[in-house]
């Protein structure tokens, strides 16, 4: 049987998109990697709100000056390094595609790009002002998108396009006769992106499209009804896992109404074990199913780990840890890969539903209080519960239990992919014969 799922899983990731997926993710991971240091940084060493910030106490042995311009220097990496991944991508997924076909690889990279930038683009009241791009579309968190877009332009220079200039001898006659062999793809690729950024700005898709992901997190922060959270918060790592989410921690200071009512309460009695809303989806997730951010990240890379072995995703692990234990994990999420991968995608789905239900039956059994404390940027996660309860040691121990049994879940899928990927790494890279 389990022979029959390693093929299935084979087949599918030999599609010719799920190549040139796998292919982009591997070459933007060290983009995300530095990403996501840099954003620890950031976060957690530079924030007035950052665990080593507070830790060290770096605001007071640290001059302003630096401060300020080590800020300027770290958010500038994260901020081009996550906020144009989706035109890297869009690149690399186009490139990689012509390629499998023996086509223009690099003309249709650039043709990605342009695509790209032509359906970001945003229209303003003046035709002449500066260049203004719909972010969103060009960052991470439109990632699915720039694919979509990168292997449409690679399909279409596999049918319109030249082929790869295979001469030893390259000329200038060579290279001019390849250029205007790419005029008719790079003509029908611009007049298809102009429809659609046409439709784009004529229509409210891109507002619902931008404001979706963050109003399903805004709305599983507040609900007190445990179920509803658990529903939004299956949601939001679909949207994850698809390549349409912001990878992205709870662990944050927050001040929806429900969630001050219970910090307030807690203040005021130096105490959390009566607050009154003890099943709150915020606290709830942050506490106990954002180990490694979502999809219990932290577990999946422990897990792989314990995995006997020296290959390519222990790198990957080794590489990705120090990030994803405090809660950046967008680099996990590429480099192992997550996005798309679907050996992973019960665990990553329904692994934190799991952790939350235990948490509120144990919460609902009163033996660990609720966790209404702020808890300070890049807390490790296994230490987001204990803190959020002023030192609960009782806590502390069930989320260690907790995670502990996340990585024992997390292990026979680690099992599954590795036999995956031992198979795929036997095999040829290309184009399908029948695609």
């Amino acid at each position: 049987m389990q022979s029959k799922v390693v093929n299935m899983l084979v087949r599918f990731n030999q599609h010719s998109f799920m190549q040139a997926v796998r292919q982009t993710l591997v070459v933007l991971f060290p983009v995300t990697l530095i990403g996501a240091l840099a954003q620890l940084v950031v976060k957690s060493c530079l924030d007035a709100n950052g665990f080593f910030y507070n830790i060290f106490g770096i605001g007071s042995w640290l001059p302003l000056t630096w401060l300020k311009t080590l800020q300027f220097v770290f958010t500038s990496v994260t901020q081009i390094f996550f906020n144009l991944l989706g035109v890297l991508a869009c690149f690399i997924c186009a490139y990689n595609t012509a390629r499998f076909y023996r086509r223009d690889a690099q003309m249709a990279g650039l043709t990605g790009v342009f695509a790209l930038l032509l359906v970001a683009y945003r229209y303003g009241k003046n035709p002449q002002v500066a260049l203004d791009f719909h972010m969103t579309l060009l960052s991470g968190k439109s990632l699915l998108f720039a694919l979509l877009i990168g292997y449409g332009v690679g399909q279409l220079y596999r049918w319109k396009g030249p082929g790869e200039l295979m001469v030893k001898k390259i000329t200038w006659l060579d290279v001019r006769r390849q250029a205007f062999a790419s005029l008719w793809p790079l003509l029908i690729t611009t007049l298809l992106a102009m429809l659609v950024s046409l439709a784009i700005n004529s229509g409210r898709f891109y507002h619902a499209y931008s404001h979706t992901y963050t109003a399903l997190t805004s709305a599983s922060q507040e609900l007190r009804n445990v179920w509803l959270a658990l529903l939004l918060s299956l949601v939001l790592a679909v949207m994850d896992w698809i390549g349409l989410g912001v990878p992205s921690s709870y662990n944050m200071p927050l001040n929806t109404p429900a969630y001050m009512a219970n910090l307030n309460y807690a203040l005021v009695h130096g105490s959390a074990w009566h607050v009154p809303y003890k099943f709150l989806g915020s606290t709830l997730y942050n506490s106990f199913a954002n180990f490694g951010g979502d999809g219990l990240v932290l577990a999946l890379v422990v897990a792989i780990l314990l995995f006997p072995g020296n290959t390519s995703l222990h790198r990957v692990g080794r590489w990705t840890a120090l990030p994803t234990l405090f809660n950046f994990d967008y680099s996990s999420l590429v480099g192992l890969p997550v996005i798309l991968n679907p050996v992973f995608l019960l665990p990553f789905l329904f692994l934190p539903l799991i952790n939350i239900g235990i948490a509120a039956g144990v919460t609902a059994l009163g033996l660990i209080p609720a966790t209404p404390y702020p808890v300070l940027l890049g807390t490790p996660g296994p230490l987001i519960g204990f803190v959020a309860t002023n030192g609960n040691w009782a806590t502390l121990i069930f989320t260690l239990a907790l995670l502990l049994l996340d990585i024992v879940l997390y292990l026979p899928f680690v099992r599954l992919n590795f036999r995956v990927e031992d198979q795929l790494g036997r095999a040829t890279l290309g184009g399908e014969d029948d695609a």
